[in-house]
């Protein structure tokens, strides 16, 4: 479902007529109140987190933690987002994204606090996994709830906005976590590093709190009854659609992982090039995502996914073949924001052929399918490094894009999955 339009005055009707093309380069200007609205309570969960995660794992060491046990406790939060995942699209069925959203905002930042006081082991792995359960709500309900506040001709430029933002505060949040623990120690005179982390850790998990003002003053419909709101199992396109989309997250969660031990062990590169080689390609995967609207809004959804699909196999190849630093930076850049380009396009296209009663549960399969398929890239990959080289790795990718590709091509074009149509928006839709 939409939000409908904000009203016009009738005599700038003329004047907004006079500038299609603006409005048609720049689909921008026509994203309402509402989805800005959102895109703050997004802007505060995704640097309060990022900063938060950012810092969780170093934190941790400080306390005396090993990987093995840092291993188990990261594994504790996946498990509780995979189990909450389908309860909470119920939950989103029945009483809309508003209240799972309110949750999140409020929930997971108080549980992270609390994970910061409680150093014992049986104590992080327990609040970990409630820290997975309350965060659930976010990729279950953030597709859908961009969907809901765009229309057909803003959505992907939509997706893509706000994914490009979100590298952005990343960025930021990284570089805030490097700076604030040593100025809080220095300015606070504090006995510890761990102390300045402690201190910042629940800063950003109060960021994100302040997200709950802008969630709540969203209007939204009220939700179809419960009766209406069940998914139909199977469903064609969706499983379709999940089939390219698991293939994809294959090739998204298998190599960049180890990018870093790639260029310092295979490659030579400094372990400070190394983190300057991640900094360009964080600022890559934003100009690549803030444009690729323009390639969909030309090209269709599926011949966007399908560029960025053929541009990332390229890259691979030449990755693959690279024998100097130099050419492997270069298309390793390459190869990372043109796997990027292809996330808003998927995004939209199921939000887009899905019935709005049907996109939490969707958007929640979605999560699933790609969170189990990345798990399995980074295990499998791992064996197939040590037992075959990384040659080997890049070879898989290319496989399994021409897969992803081949199920695109062939059962998602416009032609094989028919458009839902948009259910007719309720009258508190709007704000």
């Amino acid at each position: 479902m939409s939000t409908p339009a904000p009203s016009v005055d009738a005599s700038i009707v003329p004047a907004l007529q006079s500038k299609p093309r603006i409005r048609a380069r720049w689909p921008i200007a026509s994203l309402g109140r509402p989805f800005w609205i959102f895109f703050v309570a997004a802007l505060f969960m995704d640097f309060g987190f990022d900063l938060y995660f950012f810092l969780y794992n170093l934190f941790l060491l400080s306390l005396h933690y090993d990987e093995r046990a840092i291993g188990i406790i990261s594994s504790s939060l996946t498990l509780g987002n995979l189990i909450a995942t389908l309860p909470v699209a119920m939950l989103a069925r029945r009483y809309g994204l508003q209240k799972p959203l309110l949750f999140c905002f409020i929930a997971a930042p108080i549980i992270c606090i609390v994970r910061v006081q409680l150093p014992w082991m049986a104590a992080q792995i327990v609040f970990a996994f409630l820290t997975g359960v309350a965060l659930s709500a976010w990729p279950v309900c953030f597709a859908p709830m961009v969907a809901k506040l765009t229309t057909d001709d803003t959505r992907v430029f939509a997706f893509s906005f706000t994914f490009a933002t979100g590298i952005g505060t990343g960025t930021l949040a990284g570089l805030a976590g490097g700076y604030l623990p040593i100025a809080f120690r220095s300015i606070s005179k504090l006995a510890s590093m761990t102390a300045g982390m402690r201190i910042v850790l629940i800063g950003a998990a109060g960021i994100v709190m302040f997200g709950v003002l802008p969630i709540s003053k969203l209007r939204m419909a009220t939700p179809p009854p419960p009766d209406s709101c069940k998914l139909r199992v199977p469903h064609p396109f969706l499983l379709k659609f999940l089939a390219a989309f698991a293939m994809w997250s294959l090739v998204t969660g298998s190599f960049v992982p180890f990018a870093p031990v790639f260029f310092e062990k295979q490659k030579g590169v400094s372990l400070q090039h190394v983190g300057l080689i991640f900094s360009a390609s964080e600022f890559v995967q934003f100009c690549a995502v803030l444009l690729v609207p323009f390639v969909y809004q030309r090209i269709g959804i599926v011949g966007g996914i399908v560029m960025a699909q053929i541009a990332t196999a390229a890259a691979a190849i030449f990755l693959g073949r690279a024998h100097s630093a130099g050419y492997a930076v270069c298309w390793y850049l390459a190869f990372s924001g043109a796997q990027f380009t292809a996330g808003p396009g998927f995004y939209g296209m199921l939000m887009s052929r899905m019935k709005d009663s049907e996109r939490s549960s969707a958007s929640a399969l979605q999560n699933i399918a790609g969170a189990l398929s990345q798990a399995g890239a980074s295990a499998l990959t791992g064996i197939l490094i040590v037992r075959s080289g990384y040659t080997s790795v890049f070879a898989a990718n290319v496989g399994l894009i021409i897969v992803s590709t081949a199920i695109v091509m062939m059962f998602l074009s416009d032609k094989t999955a028919p458009h839902i149509a948009e259910e007719a928006p309720g009258p508190s839709s709007r704000l």
